[in-house]
């Protein structure tokens, strides 16, 4: 029987070039970053091979999914279905890959927006998929986020909501309320310290 991780190791080798690249060099990214922050790279592995399963989904799919697993879409997530694929793809990693580590579960459904509460996983997934080089080749003003991530997770994922915040205000999206609470819980956090 292959292991979870062998399992997404073949279905990332059978998405697009360009996804699978993008795969790629997130897991170098976040291996990377792992290492520097402590945390466990196995978790990283199942975490940055299965983020984006679901990300080349058609957004009528991506409701329609939604709805089979009793996902209710927020308003954001109804503007734009493409930030389902990250609470879907955690649902399938369980219930297809049979992933039940909660860590890791998460780090996948919050990969696009964050959350409050956000363990250091978490943060190494949401910014590895932000700031590999490809990424950073197509969005150079993400660079100072991967620069600051190299030691303070918390400042990196501050400086890339903000980023976040400030292209949804230019292009008139609807902001996901998980990006609103991460934002807020880091902030809250900073004070404290």
């Amino acid at each position: 029987m292959a292991s979870a991780e062998e399992a997404l190791r073949r279905e990332v080798d059978a998405m697009s070039p360009g996804l699978r690249e993008h795969v790629e060099r997130t897991l170098a990214e976040a291996l990377r970053l792992a290492a520097r922050h402590g945390v466990e790279a196995s978790k990283v592995r199942l975490a940055v091979l299965g983020h984006d399963l679901l990300r080349l989904t058609p957004p009528d799919e991506l409701l329609r999914m939604a709805s089979e697993a009793g996902i209710e879409p927020n308003a954001a997530e109804r503007a734009a279905p493409v930030l389902l694929h990250g609470a879907l793809a955690a649902r399938l990693l369980a219930d297809r890959f049979g992933v039940d580590d909660a860590a890791v579960l998460a780090a996948v459904r919050y990969h696009t927006t964050g959350r409050a509460e956000m363990s250091t996983l978490e943060k190494v997934v949401f910014l590895a998929d932000k700031t590999e080089p490809g990424d950073l080749a197509q969005h150079p003003e993400w660079r100072e986020v991967h620069d600051l991530a190299q030691d303070d997770l918390d400042a990196a994922m501050l400086r890339a909501l903000a980023l976040y915040l400030e292209r949804a205000r230019r292009e008139g999206w609807t902001v996901h309320p998980d990006v609103v609470a991460a934002r807020e819980w880091l902030i809250a956090d900073k004070r404290e310290v």
